[in-house]
């Protein structure tokens, strides 16, 4: 990648020392690139000067990501994450080292990682001639209940085929990315960033196995809603939508690639996650040791 090429640093409003690193960032990148600067909150009403960019430099968390990789993985623009968040499982940077590295990743240093993304799209009970749209997710789309003292009923297809019939708070439909978040929690596998494949893992399921299912590369998921109930489906954690019974959200192999320039070997865990993992290990070993 040359020098002068414009470069989108993109910080979380939510996250208090996003801002003034952003700033910092953009006095360190002014020298041999041309940085541009806005709120993740504002991306998307200036996608015209976004779309220039190639490179951008996300700064919060996991989430910022989330909502820049909406309008960067169509446009085909890389992503290098600086974590000021909790977890930062996709993020490159700590924020301790952003700044004497991030010159080196707007050079083009490191390697390209491509992930998954998946597509959501609603077909409601009642047939439509209007053109039906479909929502982009990174990590996940999640079938739930719309109230707390209630289950979800659906029936779970693949490629057409009944899988299985669920009552249950949620079902997840996760890629290899979203495996360690939601679907990770609900007790799921995880998957290599590279995996081309979906999970299904419902969520408290009644009567039911709860174990996830990894599909075949391809494999086209079809969740209808049963039962005289309404409930939402949820994409990356902020796309919320409203369904009724009859209603069934198709989920499959989307048409972008996420891309995120690396400098660590490929083919590893993130070291967010095997620090979490190792913590787990850990805490089981005291658990076990005090036990004896």
């Amino acid at each position: 990648m040359a020098e002068n090429q414009q470069i989108g640093v993109i910080f979380s409003p939510w996250v208090e020392e996003a801002e003034p690193l952003a700033n910092t960032l953009v006095d360190a990148l002014s020298k041999g690139h041309k940085p541009w600067m806005c709120s993740v909150l504002e991306l998307e009403g200036n996608s015209d000067m976004a779309k220039r960019c190639s490179t951008f430099v996300t700064i919060g968390g996991d989430g910022t990501i989330l909502r820049t990789v909406r309008l960067a993985a169509p446009a085909g623009i890389p992503i290098v994450g600086v974590n000021l968040g909790r977890v930062g499982f996709m993020a490159e940077l700590p924020a301790e080292e952003a700044v004497a590295r991030v010159n080196s990743f707007a050079s083009g240093e490191g390697w390209m990682e491509e992930r998954t993304m998946l597509e959501a799209e609603i077909l409601p009970v009642r047939q439509s001639t209007k053109k039906l749209p479909s929502y982009s997710g990174l990590n996940d789309a999640v079938v739930s209940r719309t109230k707390p003292s209630r289950m979800v009923y659906v029936e779970v297809r693949v490629d057409k085929h009944s899988l299985a019939s669920y009552a249950a708070d949620a079902v997840i439909v996760s890629t290899a990315t979203g495996s360690t978040g939601y679907a990770l929690g609900a007790g799921g596998p995880i998957l290599y960033a590279e995996s081309t494949s979906l999970l299904v893992q419902p969520v408290v399921p009644q009567l039911a196995d709860s174990a996830a299912i990894v599909l075949h590369p391809g494999a086209v998921v079809e969740i209808e809603i049963e039962a005289d109930q309404d409930a939402m489906v949820s994409v990356d954690g902020y796309m919320d939508l409203g369904l009724s019974p009859g209603d069934t959200v198709r989920v499959q192999e989307g048409p972008y690639k996420a891309k995120f320039l690396r400098q660590g070997s490929p083919h590893t865990l993130p070291s967010a996650l095997s620090r979490r993992l190792s913590s787990v290990r850990r805490q089981r070993n005291r658990g076990t040791t005090s036990g004896d």
